[in-house]
C-alpha cells in the first residue's frame, strides 16, 4: 500500500520543533487528493526526507499529530509496543495505589488518548479523530495487557467538537459500577467515573496530597475547590484538628462526605457549598483564621489569550488566602493550566503576598506525579504547578511600596 505523503513547507514556515509531535496547518504544502480526515500520513520535509508519521485532520489547527519520528508502520504491533511501554513506566506505583494514569497522550507518544485505571476498571478518553479511528485496536491491546474487568469510555472532551466528533460515554464489553472504590497510600476514595470531573479523580495531585498529610497534625485546614475531598481526607488522616472543604457543586460535596465517612474522619471534616471566592471573602472578613489553606482551583486559563484575566483571578484568590492564614500558616497553592507559565505563576504569588502584606518562604515546589510524565520537548505536558508556602511575618510599609 502506497504511503499517503504530506510535504512540509521549506524554510522557517515548515520547520518542526525537535521532538514535538504537532504540525500546524500553515506548516504544510497543499495536501494531495485522496488523503482523508483521520488517515495515517507520512510527513516529509521540503527535500523529501522522512520527518515522521501520524494522523491528519484539517478540521483542527493542529493538522497532523505525529505518532512516531521513526520510519515504522502504525499497526497493531506498533500500538502494542507503545502501550506496553507506557504501562511498564508506571510500575513505580505498584502497591502504593490501585489508581493511576496509564497513558498520558503526547507524553506517551499517543496524542489524543488518555487512559486511567481505577481498581479493576479502565476509563479512557479519546479527543481526536485519528485516535478515534484506532479505537478498536487500542481496546484490544488494553484488554490484552491490562486485563481489566471493566472498560468505560468517557470521551467528552470539548476538543472532540473541533475534530468533528460527538461525545461518547459508554461501557465496553460489560457494564460495571460507575462508583469505583480506590486506595492511595492509607486513604480510600469513591470515584464517580461517569459524572465526576475529567475521568473521575485528580490522580496528578497524588504527591501533593501525601505531602499535605505529613504537615497537617494538629492544624486547622481550609480546602478550597475541594472537589470530592482528596486533600481534605489526607489532612484529616494526617491528624488535622479540623478540615473545612469548600466547593460549588452539591454532588461533589456529597461524595466528599462519603469519602470522609469511608476513612472514618467525618467528625473532623465539614463541607460548605457555594462560590469559593465569595465564601473565602466572607471567612477573611469575619476574622476566622486557618493554619493551612489548600487552593487547587480548576483552570482559570483555557487559552493563552485569557492570561491577563486569569492572572487577575489567581492573584485575587491567593491574596485572600494569604490574609486568611494564621501566623506561620501554610498556603498550598496550585495552577493546573499548561497555558500558565511557571514564571508568571510565581510572579502572581509574589504579587498576591505583597498585596496581602505577607512574607513567605517556599517549603515545597509541586508538580504532577510521574504517571503524568513531563517531556522537555513538549512543554504542554507540564501543566500542574504549585507551592507549599509558609508565611513568615508581615511586610513593613517600605516593603509594601
Amino acid at each position: 500500500m502506497q504511503d499517503k505523503i504530506i510535504t512540509l513547507r521549506t524554510g522557517k514556515k515548515g520547520k518542526l520543533k525537535p521532538g514535538h509531535p504537532w504540525i500546524f496547518k500553515g506548516q504544510t504544502l497543499k495536501v494531495p487528493p485522496g488523503i482523508r480526515p483521520g488517515d495515517i500520513v507520512t510527513v516529509v520535509n521540503g527535500r523529501g526526507e522522512f520527518a515522521g508519521r501520524g494522523y491528519y485532520n484539517p478540521a483542527s489547527e493542529i493538522t497532523i499529530r505525529l505518532l512516531t519520528f521513526n520510519d515504522e508502520p502504525i499497526d497493531g504491533t506498533f500500538l502494542h509496543k507503545r502501550i506496553e511501554g507506557a504501562i511498564a513506566g508506571r510500575s513505580f506505583l505498584a502497591g502504593a495505589t490501585n489508581a493511576k494514569r496509564l497513558i498520558f497522550s503526547e507524553a506517551d507518544s499517543l496524542p489524543g488518548l488518555i487512559v486511567d485505571q481505577y481498581n479493576d476498571t479502565i476509563v479512557f478518553q479519546i479527543s481526536t479523530l485519528g485516535m478515534e479511528r484506532m479505537k478498536e485496536g487500542l481496546l484490544k491491546v488494553l484488554a490484552d495487557i491490562v486485563n481489566p474487568r471493566y472498560i468505560y469510555e468517557k470521551s467528552d472532551s470539548p476538543f472532540r467538537k473541533i475534530e468533528g466528533l460527538k461525545t461518547i460515554k459508554r461501557w465496553w464489553l460489560y457494564d460495571g459500577e460507575t462508583n469505583v472504590e480506590i486506595y492511595e497510600g492509607g486513604a480510600k476514595f469513591i470515584v464517580d467515573i461517569e459524572n465526576g470531573h475529567k475521568t473521575g479523580f485528580y490522580l496528578d495531585q497524588r504527591r501533593s496530597r501525601a505531602a499535605l498529610k505529613e504537615i497537617s497534625g494538629g492544624k486547622t485546614v481550609l480546602d478550597l475547590f475541594c472537589y470530592t475531598g482528596g486533600f481534605s481526607v489526607n489532612a484529616a488522616l494526617g491528624g488535622a484538628k479540623s478540615v473545612v472543604g469548600v466547593d460549588i457543586k452539591p454532588e461533589w460535596l456529597a461524595l466528599a462526605r462519603k469519602n470522609a465517612a469511608l476513612n472514618g474522619v467525618s467528625d473532623k471534616a465539614e463541607q460548605r457549598e457555594g462560590d469559593v471566592f465569595e465564601i473565602l471573602n466572607n471567612i477573611c472578613n469575619s476574622g476566622e483564621k486557618f493554619d493551612i489553606i489548600v487552593l487547587d482551583p480548576p483552570s482559570f486559563l483555557k487559552s493563552k489569550k485569557d492570561l491577563i484575566s486569569a492572572a487577575k483571578g489567581y492573584k485575587e484568590i491567593n491574596a485572600l488566602a494569604f490574609k486568611t492564614l494564621s501566623d506561620n500558616g501554610i498556603l498550598c497553592t496550585f495552577s493546573c493550566s499548561h497555558n500558565m507559565p511557571n514564571k508568571i505563576f510565581s510572579d502572581i504569588i509574589k504579587d498576591a503576598a505583597l498585596c496581602s502584606g505577607k512574607k513567605y518562604t517556599i517549603l515545597k515546589r509541586c508538580r504532577q506525579d510521574k504517571d503524568h510524565p513531563i517531556i522537555k520537548e513538549i512543554p504542554e505536558t507540564e501543566y500542574l504547578k504549585g507551592y507549599f508556602l509558609k508565611t513568615a511575618g508581615t511586610l513593613c510599609k517600605k516593603e509594601k511600596r
